[in-house]
């Protein structure tokens, strides 16, 4: 979801890498407005069969296929100094207005926050709704960065070890504090985002061609059809069993690839370029998508008790991904930027005043 804008200097790259954060974000926005609706007592069923986890893989990947070259054009400490910025700063400065919503308006809502869940932001972020991501995404990097400067050195097979062996101990480590077992389990797919981007990111790479599809494909299909055999009702990935979870990685990741060579294609046919735009202000839709799905939620089933649940759902969605780009266009206009990035008196109190 993000990516460090000053590594991506070819439009072809911004572009498929938009429209693949475009496609998962309508995702997570689906999902999220599908189940605050069922919560609300709406009679929905789900037309988009996935496990929960489906969908963050691929914004980790993105953010990997970045992390080599921004590492080491920036060096550790201003990698990490810079990461704080644009992860944890919107981390907290958005958990605590999402919160602070969510309590002030509990008696209108599914949610049931109280005070305490402040204190949830610092030691457990899966309570902070879909705010987990990008403590995660934040501690992911520092440990990929802190470990290749130090002991693997941006080499290919201690990187695999270390994120395999992550990955693996993260089904026996199940842990809402500090967001430890997601860490270990996402960041496979950060270091994944590492080695695949010398194949992924070069201009008319073989990737981009698509021939590496044909043996791809026939995999795939195999995969979801011993998934659709075996475990037709499960969507959440801590109720897998262990065969469950292992063929989760390889479907995931056959899944990202094919998302991405489907992105490179509506780039190439430079078509459903909307698409492209919300996928470009996905942070924002995701920081903020739960607060106007909530707020649209309450009004239509307020004003509008009697809409069909399918027209019901079409309009939360669309509440959920156009007003935060809206909010983030009149943050930009208002000279609030403070809300998404720390202030230059805040830069200038905890970090070096050397220009990123």
């Amino acid at each position: 979801m993000i990516a460090d804008s000053s590594t991506v200097k070819v439009s072809h790259r911004r572009g498929w890498i938009d429209y693949s954060r475009g496609v998962v974000i309508i995702y997570v926005v689906y999902r999220h407005a599908m189940i605050g609706l069922i919560g609300a007592g709406v009679s929905l069923n789900n037309a988009v069969y996935l496990v929960q986890e489906v969908s963050m893989p691929v914004f980790f990947i993105v953010s990997g296929l970045f992390i080599g070259s921004s590492t080491l054009k920036r060096g550790l400490g201003e990698f990490v100094t810079f990461k704080i910025k644009s992860l944890l700063y919107p981390y907290f400065i958005w958990g605590f207005i999402h919160l602070t919503i969510q309590i002030l308006f509990s008696h209108y809502s599914n949610s049931d926050k109280s005070l305490t869940y402040y204190l949830y932001l610092f030691i457990a972020p899966r309570a902070i709704d879909q705010f987990w991501y990008l403590y995660t995404l934040f501690f992911s990097m520092f440990i990929f960065a802190v470990l290749n400067f130090t002991v693997l050195k941006f080499k290919i097979i201690p990187n695999v070890i270390v994120a395999v062996v992550f990955c693996l101990a993260s089904y026996f480590i199940k842990t809402l504090w500090f967001s430890f077992t997601d860490i270990l389990f996402y960041y496979l797919f950060l270091v994944v985002g590492f080695l695949l981007s010398d194949f992924i990111l070069p201009a008319n790479s073989q990737f981009s061609k698509g021939k590496w599809l044909w043996p791809a494909l026939p995999i795939f299909a195999v995969l979801q059809l011993f998934w659709w055999m075996r475990y037709p009702d499960i969507d959440r990935l801590v109720d897998l069993d262990y065969v469950g979870f292992l063929a989760f990685i390889p479907i995931t990741l056959l899944g990202a690839l094919l998302l991405f060579i489907f992105s490179h294609k509506l780039e190439q046919w430079e078509i459903l370029k909307p698409l492209r735009y919300i996928g470009s202000h996905s942070l924002y839709i995701y920081i903020m998508h739960l607060i106007f799905t909530g707020a649209m939620r309450v009004l239509i089933l307020r004003l509008f008790p009697g809409l069909p649940p399918l027209a019901m759902l079409v309009i939360v969605m669309a509440g959920g991904i156009i007003f935060p780009i809206v909010c983030y266009r009149l943050i930009q206009r208002l000279n609030l930027g403070f809300l998404l990035e720390p202030p230059e008196s805040f830069k200038k109190l905890l970090f070096s005043s050397k220009p990123q």
